[in-house]
This record gives structure tokens, sequence and C-alpha cells, in this order.
């Protein structure tokens, strides 16, 4: 063997045993912080206490009409440290199968709807996908999306009222 096939084998086995042991310290660091309560971001909460009126842009009802089914928003009102809103949908006779939920809906800084809803059967069923609207001061239109690139829509909303 010769003697730089030993150094650099050495020093392999210096930066494997230095990654090993920064990654063990990470994942302590980690651990330790697991369950810890985290307070809230004081500049959110400062936000909402600036802005606490509530966000009605997409309060009312909306259809998909390839897909047969309405959603119903309510205004997103502040709730700690984000916004909500009450969150309806039904399908209607057209619809491949005929289901209604009910539940909360929040938007969030990234494009992302998230909502919490639950069926007639009492399961809970929680959704998350990213949204685009033609004019975001007043949305008459809301594109789902299954990812954020190139935004084809899976589910086209229009405002009705």
């Amino acid at each position: 063997m010769s003697a730089q096939g030993s150094i650099i084998r050495y020093i392999t086995t210096i930066y494997i045993a230095c990654v090993v042991i920064v990654g063990l310290a990470i994942l302590t660091a980690v651990t330790k912080e697991v369950g810890r309560a985290v307070p809230a971001d004081a500049s959110a909460s400062a936000y909402f206490e600036q802005h606490s009126e509530p966000d009605c842009r997409f309060e009312g009802t909306w259809r998909d009409w390839e897909r047969d089914e309405w959603m119903t928003l309510g205004c997103l009102k502040v709730k700690v440290d984000h916004r909500e809103g009450s969150y309806s949908s039904a399908t209607g006779s057209r619809a491949i199968s005929q289901v209604s939920m009910q539940g909360t809906y929040r938007i969030d800084g990234q494009g992302f709807i998230h909502i919490a809803r639950q069926d007639s059967e009492g399961k809970n069923h929680d959704f998350r996908a990213p949204i685009s609207v033609e004019n975001g001061e007043y949305p008459t239109q809301v594109c789902f999306a299954e990812t954020t690139e190139g935004i084809a829509c899976t589910a086209f909303f229009i405002w009705q009222k």
C-alpha cells in the first residue's frame, strides 16, 4: 500500500467522522426542541393586531361548472397567527359522486389554500393546493392546481354571488 493511498484514506475517514458528529449534534438539538412550545412570531402577531378586520375577498359562492361542484367561502377572520374562514362544498347531480363537506379554510403567504373539512359521514379530510386568481384584489376566478409550476387547473371555480 502506498503512502499516498493511506493519506487519502485517512483524510476521507476524518471527513466522514466529522459529518457524522455534526449530524448527531444537529439531531440532538432538533430532538430537544420537539415538544417545546414555540412562541408566536412577534412580527406576525403585530401584523394581525394592526390588521384585525376580516378579509372578505373570497367570501361567496363559487362554482366549478365542469365538475358540477359548489364551494361557499366565508370571510377570513384573525385566529391567533393566521386568518381562517368557513368552508362548505357540495356536488350537483352531474358530478361523478355526491359529496358534501363542511370545515374551515385559510390561504398562506405562498399561495396555497389549506382546507380542513369533514364529510357527511364524519370523516376528516385535510386538503392543501396551490391556487391562482386572476385578480388578487377582487377575485372572480380561482384555479386549484396540483403543482406550483405551470398552474394547470384541476378545479376552476367562478364566483357566483
